[in-house]
């Protein structure tokens, strides 16, 4: 694949596993980890932005092949491999997945050349609960979970799951209490989160910060991006990484106001330029045709559709 050509490609060794890894940039250190289907475009173009913030960025290959995307022989080589390695925990409740092993080793390794107080970790979809799993005996504090699916959620129960053992749940607990925040990212209606975000609150606490999207969609980083969702996990790497504040883009506040104005009580906006961005903030879930009224009114009133992103209260 073309996009990782810019990456140095080198083999990483851990609990008597090798796997390919793909390594670029300088700085404090942040692994992502891919989704289904595997390493794709979108994923190496966000790999690329926090690169580009002065990280080192490592992405490990875990399944399938780079570039591949949903074929019918990659995928059916990625089930073969669940099914054979038996890595990765999809339907049992209350487990880890045996790849977290691996994955703290790679982040273990990865501090220690990168320094810094510690490292950032995303994961996505299949392996968005990984980051959580992560903190348990690893140097990770920056956990990012994006679109979190595992277990897959069949049944309530199911859907509820952290994809943790209660033994490296309450670890987790322990490092959010000491201080670790941990940022989530979903679109709020997707239903292969179940409600693990409702977990995570009620098991984090405040120290669970939540960004979830209204409209359609799953991958808020890669496929169905999101521009507040990318800025707020490059911002939570400054911030916890580095100890910079977050970059403040110029705002039209006349018009943000004005628009205010326009929409129904409740919504709070927020305009830039360079590109012309519109982010509209609601504390309550929409409906559909909710949703597309106040997209209709921002279109007709500034031109642009708008993010809007559900705060919790």
């Amino acid at each position: 694949m073309e996009q990782l050509d810019t990456w140095v490609r080198a083999e990483f060794t851990a609990d008597g596993t090798t796997r390919d890894v793909y390594r670029k940039g300088s700085g404090t250190g942040v692994i992502i980890i891919h989704e289904i289907p595997g390493i794709e475009p979108d994923l190496v173009a966000f790999a690329e932005e926090v690169v580009a913030r002065g990280h080192t960025v490592v992405v490990p290959h875990l399944f399938g092949t780079p570039g591949a995307g949903f074929g019918f022989g990659n995928m059916m080589g990625e089930l073969r491999q669940f099914c054979v390695r038996r890595e990765f925990t999809l339907f049992a409740r209350g487990r880890t997945s045996p790849v977290a092993g691996w994955l703290r080793a790679l982040a273990r390794d990865l501090h220690a050349e990168a320094g810094g107080d510690g490292i950032g970790v995303v994961g996505l979809c299949f392996t968005g609960g990984f980051a959580l799993a992560m903190m348990v005996d690893a140097p990770v504090i920056a956990p990012v979970l994006a679109e979190p699916s595992l277990p897959f959620p069949l049944g309530a129960a199911r859907g509820a799951d952290l994809g943790l053992s209660p033994d490296d749940l309450s670890v987790v607990k322990q490092k959010a209490a000491a201080g670790c925040e941990v940022l989530g990212l979903r679109y709020r209606t997707d239903s292969a989160t179940g409600t693990r975000f409702e977990s995570l609150r009620r098991e984090l606490g405040d120290k669970f910060l939540a960004v979830e999207f209204e409209g359609p969609g799953h991958s808020v980083l890669t496929a169905h991006r999101r521009e507040y969702g990318v800025d707020r996990v490059l911002d939570f790497f400054d911030e916890k990484l580095d100890g910079t504040p977050p970059m403040t883009p110029e705002r039209d506040v006349a018009e943000e106001r004005a628009l205010e104005a326009a929409l129904p009580p409740g919504f709070e906006a927020q305009i830039s330029g360079d590109p012309k961005r519109v982010l509209l903030f609601v504390e309550r879930g929409l409906t559909a045709s909710g949703r597309e009224r106040i997209e209709a009114t921002t279109r007709t009133l500034t031109g642009v559709n708008p993010e809007i992103v559900r705060i919790t209260p």
